[in-house]
């Protein structure tokens, strides 16, 4: 099974830009060597749309889930009091947990579970799917995949606005 993980187009305000939209449009011009099954969604305005462009093309279900929504953040730049910058220290520490703003380890769970339903629907047909969501979520779909170092933290991933990267998930991680 392959996953094409797809970072949504540039935006302003969750809307996205004229470029946004040009980044879709080459975006689903490329040929693939694979077909899809089914396009997953984060909630935000930026991906839905971004989305749209994949599911016109490939003429497939969308499914928007809530728990790939992008990551809470702290409300300012700069850390506040001990607490901010508790969970700024820890940010991405897979084992840090916090409910206010939301901690690493509570951020991947969410994830985790979303992976693991999409995973346990297409693995053993073989089908692929799409997910188009957030940097954030690029970096908990290659820890899910990957694993975790134990006491390590996880490196983040950086893409491009509307950049695929392709996961191959094997039987071993359903």
């Amino acid at each position: 099974m392959i996953i094409m993980f797809v970072r949504h187009g540039e935006a302003k305000n969750d809307k996205l830009t004229k470029f946004g939209k040009l980044q879709c449009k080459l975006a689903v011009k490329d040929k693939e060597k694979f077909k899809f099954a089914k396009i997953y969604s984060s909630p935000a305005n930026r991906c839905v749309k971004t989305a749209r462009y994949f599911q016109n093309k490939y003429k497939i279900p969308l499914d928007i889930l809530y728990n790939l929504k992008e990551r809470e953040l702290l409300k300012t730049a700069n850390p506040q009091n001990e607490h901010e910058q508790e969970w700024y220290d820890n940010y991405l520490n897979p084992e840090y947990s916090s409910k206010d703003p939301e901690g690493c380890k509570e951020y991947l769970t969410r994830n985790f579970v979303e992976f693991k339903k999409i995973i346990d629907e297409h693995l053993d047909s073989q089908e692929n799917a799409i997910i188009v969501a957030h940097s954030g979520t690029l970096y908990a779909l290659a820890a899910y995949v990957n694993g975790i170092a134990k006491g390590k933290n996880i490196t983040w991933l950086r893409i491009a606005n509307c950049s695929k990267v392709y996961f191959e998930i094997p039987d071993k991680v359903k």
